[in-house]
């Protein structure tokens, strides 16, 4: 790999970052996405309430797949640590995709 294929990679990154960092933030307020950035998913002691509201709230978001502003609505009716933990687990396995 080149020097500019190497930058290019990484503008490209950088880009796609930003992306992310708005898109999560529509969804989940930038407060919350500013938290989730600042843990690691891996020190969390997960419990299986923990474990069944991401799944949970990872599915009825999917089931929101489309329309954002309901998505958001939704978002919004919820605990402030249920969004914080749904932000970290989109962030941190790569489901923005699969959910708007």
């Amino acid at each position: 790999m080149t020097d500019t294929e190497h930058e290019d990679n990484l503008e490209q990154d950088i880009a796609d970052d930003a992306s992310q960092a708005r898109e999560l933030a529509a969804l989940f307020g930038e407060a919350i996405v500013e938290q989730a950035r600042m843990v690691d998913i891996a020190d969390l002691n997960m419990t299986d309430q923990m474990t069944a509201a991401i799944g949970d709230g990872i599915k009825h978001l999917k089931q929101l797949k489309g329309s954002p502003e309901q998505q958001r609505q939704w978002m919004e009716k919820q605990e402030a640590g249920l969004r914080l933990l749904l932000c970290l687990w989109i962030m941190d396995m790569g489901l923005l995709d699969k959910i708007k």
